[in-house]
């Protein structure tokens, strides 16, 4: 459901002929009163409704790390000395759908800093490398705590959330 309201914000946007912020947002706020209209009226699942706060949380998270990435590298290139400690860390993933991996892949790639490089065969470790790793158990409470733990709660469906630290 998410998709279709992104869909209709993007529809709401080439409508007006130009890509900008105002009009995705004015998109997605009218969007998501016509999936509430149509969630009334019994087509949509309820549980759309309380995943916008959680869409909302994880974009809000996705923006805090954004810029907490970007003042950490442009610290280290105003240094004369880097403090770089790029490192290769193994994460047990608790994430398992297809869209929860990739979304949580995605987000780790966007953030400057870290990139994720493999994904075990079992699809239960991914291997993400990191410019600044204090502890390779930082890095994970990091990611299990800030994307994964957002990305589950997104995705849930009535399954439990496992919160690790």
């Amino acid at each position: 459901m998410l998709l279709a309201n992104l869909m209709l914000a993007l529809a709401w946007t080439a409508l007006q002929g130009a890509l900008t912020l105002p009009n995705l947002l004015v998109g997605y706020g009218l969007g998501y009163l016509v999936l509430q209209l149509l969630r009334r009226g019994g087509v949509l699942p309820a549980h759309y409704v309380g995943k916008l706060g959680t869409a909302v949380e994880l974009f809000a998270y996705l923006i805090y790390e954004l810029i907490l990435a970007n003042v950490r590298l442009s610290a280290d290139v105003i240094r004369p000395k880097q403090s770089m400690r790029p490192a290769v860390v193994r994460v047990p993933l608790d994430v398992s759908s297809d869209g929860e991996i990739l979304m949580l892949v995605a987000l780790l790639n966007l953030t400057p800093g870290s990139i994720a490089i493999d994904l075990s065969e079992d699809r239960k470790t991914m291997y993400l490398h990191v410019m600044h790793a204090e502890s390779t158990e930082q890095i994970r409470d990091e990611v299990k705590n800030g994307f994964e733990r957002r990305v589950i709660r997104l995705f849930a469906s009535g399954r439990d959330v496992v919160t690790h630290g």
